[in-house]
């Protein structure tokens, strides 16, 4: 069945896009117009969330050859001194209590401004907002001394941008919407333009575009209709009209032309080959052009269908095939096919893209595909009423949000689904068949190459990509390798038998009505009822990490994946996950340096099939070679690139910083990957799958089933798997060894957000009844923890002209639930105090990342740090942060601690009845208590919540002593 989704993404494809004379608006919208031309939307909705959306139709794309940036900059200032507030309109707004990102935003991007209000439905705090918003529309005066401050923060959001995601997107917008003012206004500006605009040219800005007849009010949410318009004239009506400046245009300049384009960074893993055709699309709002875009789906979709068939045959070295349509314009659109390629596998890459190309001129779209996407419009259509009479308050906001921004008529139900049914009915496969060939044989064509890092990478000529296209439409295309029409469905996917079962030799009370079953194999089960709850959730835990010996980490991290997904001993390819989808089952795997760990979420008819099938891919999944030679292909991608980006090389000094070196980590060079694409390299995976595999497991059951099921269950599928008797001892080091990788030592939640912590680690000897098998696993693999003491490192390898700081600590501390809770809250306020002095004080960063956690199992608290900011100020703002931290105990008030007290008790009050934050609090309690107690203990929680004991816990931090900090300059070339 599609998904909710995919019917509102009909809706706005087929029904917003008509004539907006010719629609009538869905009832339940409720719209105006004021004299000045300002227009507004309302949705009236239960519950007690409001949405306030001020949309100005304006973006970087309006601006002039000399006002580059200047959109995103007015959206800053007009947070400033306003005609009502001299104080600052922000300053406003948080003296209502709202805060940034949560309660207010807003964004600019290259076609309009959005300034978004996330309220209550109280008629004080809409008021407030309407207030703030007709500030925004027409009262922003945007001094010069507020801009010179703000363009510091500007410039840091400008920095927080820079890497090479944004790198790479610019070659792509430059390749894709060439001839086009989008590669030319970027919204965020160039640093220059942020440091030189003036106030006056932002000024100007404002006052050419923040019109009211460029402007639409859009509210959702439980309101007074009648009031909240009163309020919309009250506020809104003032506002001056006046014409707009001309529009510059956004349609990119279509040419007969041939572009063969290099993507390529140095710190990019793709590799890849495409073709892309551009072309004009007919986006008319009357009957015609809705006809044009529901031809256009069937199109795209049926396209889709074709290219998976052709993908289902691809040679080695190209990995996938993918087809894609988008838009590039107010009237023009493109068409892509992509292949992933090895890194040698270009060539072959696009001789498949040529030859499906070829194949849809040649022979066209296949009918019942096309007449299959017919039918699945249709059905979709006969729901629509009744779907969008279901709508809730996210579905409102977003289809209004999208068809006032579009300009479009949110249609009614009715008439829309009568439109789309008389479409529908003449539509003929003939006419897809054209508009997909229309398509291919648009003549402005690009064939573009991305290669990982900076590996070689040698691109076709023009000549030579016209040659490939001469020769495979002279000769007949191979048939597609696929099942015919008349062919017999294939069998349904079985589960074969696993010989698995055993027996439960012991039983003991845990307490809360949770027990722990000891299998005959020596695993572990602690099972809990939850007769309230709908779902049954399953966890399995075993110390087989990436770090156990004999064999590099990535070989480990390599086995269990590949292990994870094989298909089973004797299975077809495939039946494997085709029972999986009959039987809506998916079992996560998550893989840490200390653990293996499986996990999911079943209703209580799927725990038979969940466990049969976590027995089988214990016991019989047989790793193939073509898996192994594709996961070895992936690897020399990210190997290409990997060891010498500026993040890895960060992540390696980090790590050497914290632990020192350990030979086990590292990246596999070229002769270790030839050799792990052998047939003695398939079975050394396969061995360490198997070692994996067989590491002592302790399992988590909790759900509304009968305890003596589950017992049955867990007899006839887990204690049989053969499990040897202890893990190997994993490589410990306190003081060196490290991990390169970032995700070196695994960082358990606090216990706020009830994240449950490893399961094989230190549980106390004494703990009653627990088997040797338990404590045996549990300690032999243990965590890296940091070396004590202060550790920086510079490195100036950075590409762009910004510094960034990462600064990871770890100190030995107790960890208890309540300690836990304590830590949460001051995480928290030490984020809160770190943003004031380095944002708000300093003007020195945009983005900011703080986290604090302590850490059960380790008992240790662990912090992380990081920020971007101008890199001569980098030293000045680090030393700012390290006051902050160092003065942490002395600068908690009590208003403060009681806010985020009072914010702890509600979202605990929420926990409480979170089947999920009770199952892993379920985990975690049995991992540090071995009995049940913090389910009991977690319901007093909050009572020792004192100001008094949050500074208390706070005078045993050294937030700012035990520290590993890196510091990323920019390269010499690069400042």
């Amino acid at each position: 069945m599609r998904s909710k989704l995919a019917l509102l993404a009909l809706g706005v494809a087929l029904s917003l896009c008509a004539r907006a004379e010719d629609f009538r608006w869905d009832s339940r919208v409720q719209r105006g117009q004021l004299d000045n031309g300002f227009s507004y939307y309302i949705v009236k909705d239960k519950g007690s969330q409001v949405s306030m959306q001020l949309l100005v139709r304006v973006g970087s794309l309006d601006e002039r050859d000399d006002q580059s940036g200047v959109a995103h900059m007015v959206e800053h200032m007009v947070f400033h001194t306003t005609g009502a507030h001299p104080e600052g309109l922000r300053t406003y707004m948080e003296s209502q209590g709202w805060r940034i990102g949560k309660h207010y935003n807003a964004q600019t991007n290259f076609e309009r401004t959005l300034y978004q209000l996330a309220l209550d439905k109280r008629p004080e705090r809409i008021n407030a907002g309407l207030n703030a918003l007709s500030e925004i529309a027409g009262g922003a005066l945007i001094p010069a001394e507020g801009l010179e401050r703000e363009r510091q923060i500007i410039l840091e959001e400008w920095r927080t941008k820079l890497g090479v995601r944004e790198r790479m997107d610019k070659q792509r917008r430059a390749m894709l919407r060439e001839g086009s003012l989008y590669p030319e206004r970027p919204t965020i500006g160039t640093e220059r333009s942020i440091r030189e605009q003036p106030a006056a040219s932002l000024r100007q800005f404002y006052t050419d575009w923040y019109r009211p007849g460029n402007m639409a009010l859009m509210v959702v949410g439980n309101v007074d209709v009648p009031a909240l318009e009163a309020g919309i004239r009250a506020r809104f009506g003032g506002l001056k009209a006046a014409a707009l400046p001309a529009r510059n245009p956004a349609d990119p300049q279509l040419r007969d032309q041939l572009r063969v384009v290099r993507l390529q960074d140095a710190e990019s893993g793709s590799s890849q080959v495409g073709y892309v055709n551009r072309f004009a699309v007919n986006k008319q709002q009357d009957d015609a052009g809705l006809r044009e875009r529901i031809i256009d789906r069937i199109a795209e979709r049926s396209l889709r269908t074709l290219v998976r068939r052709a993908a289902g045959s691809l040679p080695g070295g190209v990995e996938s095939l993918t087809s894609s349509k988008g838009e590039l314009g107010e009237s023009t659109a493109s068409l892509g096919f992509a292949s992933s390629v090895a890194v040698d596998g270009h060539q072959a890459g696009l001789r498949e893209i040529m030859q499906l190309r070829q194949r849809v001129l040649s022979e066209g779209l296949r009918e019942e595909d096309i007449r299959a996407e017919i039918e699945e419009v249709r059905r979709l259509n006969e729901k629509g009423p009744a779907q969008q009479e279901a709508r809730d308050f996210a579905g409102w906001v977003q289809m209004l949000g999208e068809a006032v921004q579009g300009e479009r008529v949110l249609q009614d139900p009715l008439q829309k689904q009568a439109h789309i049914r008389t479409i529908l009915a003449s539509l003929k496969p003939a006419e897809i068949n054209a508009r997909v060939r229309s398509w291919i044989n648009a003549p402005d064509r690009i064939v573009f190459m991305m290669a990982p890092g900076l590996s070689p990478l040698t691109l076709p000529t023009v000549a030579e990509v016209r040659g490939m296209q001469a020769e495979l439409a002279a000769r007949p295309l191979p048939a597609l390798a696929e099942a015919k029409a008349d062919a017999p469905a294939p069998p349904a996917a079985v589960m074969p038998q696993v010989a698995t079962s055993g027996t439960i030799t012991r039983q003991d009370e845990l307490g809360e009505g949770v027990q722990r079953w000891t299998l005959s194999n020596g695993d572990v089960l602690v099972w809990k009822p939850a007769p309230e709850d709908k779902q049954t959730r399953f966890v399995a835990q075993s110390g087989a990490g990436y770090r156990l010996p004999g064999a590099p980490s990535w070989q480990r991290q390599l086995a269990a994946q590949l292990g994870q997904n094989a298909d089973l001993n004797g299975q077809a390819e495939g039946e494997l996950r085709r029972w999986m989808a009959g039987r809506k089952l998916n079992l996560s795997q998550q893989h840490s340096e200390t653990q293996l760990s499986y996990s999911a979420q079943v209703t209580p008819e799927q725990l038979q099939d969940l466990l049969h099938l976590y027995a089988a891919r214990q016991t019989q999944s047989e790793i193939q070679l073509d898996a192994l030679t594709g996961a070895s292909r992936q690897l020399q991608r990210q190997s290409a690139r990997r060891p010498d980006s500026v993040s890895e090389r960060m992540s390696a000094e980090m790590s050497k910083l914290r632990y020192g070196e350990l030979p086990q980590d590292g990246y596999p060079d070229a002769e270790a990957l030839r050799a792990l694409m052998s047939p003695a390299g398939l079975q050394s995976v396969r061995e360490q799958w198997q070692q994996l595999s067989r590491q002592p497991v302790t399992y988590f059951i909790s759900g509304p089933s009968d305890a003596a099921h589950v017992r049955d269950l867990a007899s006839r599928y887990l204690a049989g798997i053969p499990r040897q008797s202890a893990a190997p001892s994993a490589q410990v080091a306190q003081s060196g060894q490290p991990g390169q990788s970032p995700q070196a030592v695994p960082s358990a939640q606090a216990v706020q957000s009830a994240q449950p912590a490893p399961a094989m680690q230190t549980v106390p000897a004494s703990s009653s009844g627990q088997s040797a098998h338990a404590v045996q696993a549990m300690q032999a693999a243990q965590p890296l923890l940091q070396r004590a003491g202060y550790h920086e490192s510079r490195l100036a390898i950075g590409i762009e002209p910004q510094g960034s700081l990462r600064a990871m600590g770890s100190q030995p501390l107790e960890w208890s639930p309540e300690r836990a809770m304590r830590t949460a809250i001051l995480s928290r306020i030490v984020y809160r105090q770190l943003r004031q002095e380095l944002r708000e004080k300093e003007a020195g960063i945009y983005r900011l990342n703080y986290k604090l956690t302590l850490e059960p199992g380790r008992n240790r608290l662990a912090s992380e740090l990081s920020f971007t900011a101008a890199p001569e100020r980098l030293d000045a703002l680090w030393s700012a942060a390290r006051r902050v931290l160092e003065r942490l105990p002395d600068q908690l008030d009590n208003a403060m601690l009681n806010e985020e007290i009072q914010q702890m008790r509600s979202d605990e009050s929420k926990r409480t009845s979170d089947g999920t934050a009770q199952f892993n609090r379920l985990q975690l309690s049995y991992t540090q208590f071995g009995d049940a107690r913090y389910l009991a203990d977690s319901k007093h929680l909050t009572a020792t919540l004192t100001p008094d004991s949050i500074r208390q816990l706070a005078r045993e931090f050294r937030l700012a002593d035990d520290l590993a900090v890196v510091k990323v300059l920019p390269r010499p070339a690069a400042r």
